[in-house]
């Protein structure tokens, strides 16, 4: 019985042996290094197989982003110089035709460039989180998915700009532009739904340096952009109940005195001046100005100069209106 089992199975691999080199003639091909050469090239060069964004001549292909129908591709120039190097994102329609690009520069080891992870903490992947990550979501409540493009300049404590983009069935359009701000993407940008109608909301944070201390020391300057006439732009004046939901948060933090600091002192008289209420910014910073006064010491800063600078700040911040 053994025996019969043995002889079967040699005569099925005989079969099989046969119909690979049948095969193999009939495709003629130089070798069966060549077929699995051809196939390799194939997967990596037609973008339904593999779902990665098309290759550049003269760049790398750092990151790809799934995005609701298309695909974005984070390139960057090769070789990179030892600190940061030219690159771009490029978003593909499905037939891996180009139809949007933004130049934008990358570090050399670590790409300067995001999007938006809307599963993620505050933009970014949760560390140790298994959630896919979700590149694109409908922000204006029209319906059509929307991206947020972070893009990191390189600068000490500036230069990121956030992008906004409507992912169309047909094309990739730019409805937004928030710039200025502070950190790596997407440190100083929260998405959040403030109102009960169905679009979200962005808020940058800014810090704005004084003559009062360090960056450490900078006061947290909030800007609201919502969606308005076809685009994202700055309506922080029209957001007073969240402004006033700041400002008692911040107060609450202060009335802790292990949260007391400089850079909370001068973003509360930022608070009342969003408010539309600077004289009480002002005095509320100059009644508690006293008990920094040993740091300016040590750091050589005039109070007076610390209290025209943050004046000055303040008379730009535009108040609540109508």
């Amino acid at each position: 019985m053994q025996k019969g089992e043995n002889i079967i199975s040699i005569a099925l691999a005989v079969v099989v042996l046969l119909a690979i080199l049948a095969i193999q003639r009939r495709w003629n091909p130089a070798s069966l290094k060549d077929v699995a050469t051809s196939a390799e090239d194939f997967i990596l060069t037609t973008t339904g197989i593999r779902g990665q964004a098309p290759d550049i001549a003269g760049y790398e292909r750092v990151k790809t982003f799934r995005l609701e129908g298309y695909l974005a591709g984070l390139y960057r120039a090769t070789p990179a110089p030892l600190v940061f190097a030219s690159g771009r994102l490029v978003i593909y329609d499905r037939q891996n035709e180009p139809v949007f690009t933004l130049e934008t520069l990358e570090g050399s080891k670590e790409p300067w460039t995001a999007l938006y992870d809307f599963t993620g903490r505050r933009g970014l992947p949760a560390a140790g989180s298994r959630a896919r990550p979700d590149y694109a979501h409908d922000l204006t409540g029209d319906g059509v998915p929307d991206a947020i493009i972070g893009q990191y300049s390189g600068g000490d404590h500036c230069c990121t700009v956030a992008t906004i983009v409507a992912l169309g069935t047909d094309t990739v359009t730019p409805i937004g532009r928030i710039d200025g701000l502070d950190g790596m993407p997407f440190e100083g940008l929260e998405v959040r739904k403030l109102n009960k109608d169905t679009s979200w909301e962005c808020i940058a944070h800014r810090s704005y340096l004084t003559a009062c201390g360090t960056h450490a020391d900078a006061a947290d300057v909030i800007s609201v952009y919502a969606f308005a006439n076809g685009r994202y732009t700055d309506q922080t004046a029209h957001f007073e109940d969240y402004l006033l939901d700041v400002l008692r948060q911040d107060l609450a933090r202060w009335r802790q005195e292990k949260n007391r600091s400089l850079g909370l002192l001068q973003t509360l008289a930022v608070d009342y001046t969003a408010l539309g209420e600077q004289d009480q910014g002002k005095r509320f910073f100059a009644l508690n100005l006293g008990q920094f006064t040993p740091s300016f010491r040590n750091q050589d800063v005039d109070p007076n100069a610390c209290l025209e600078s943050l004046e000055s700040l303040l008379d730009r911040v535009p108040g609540v209106g109508p």
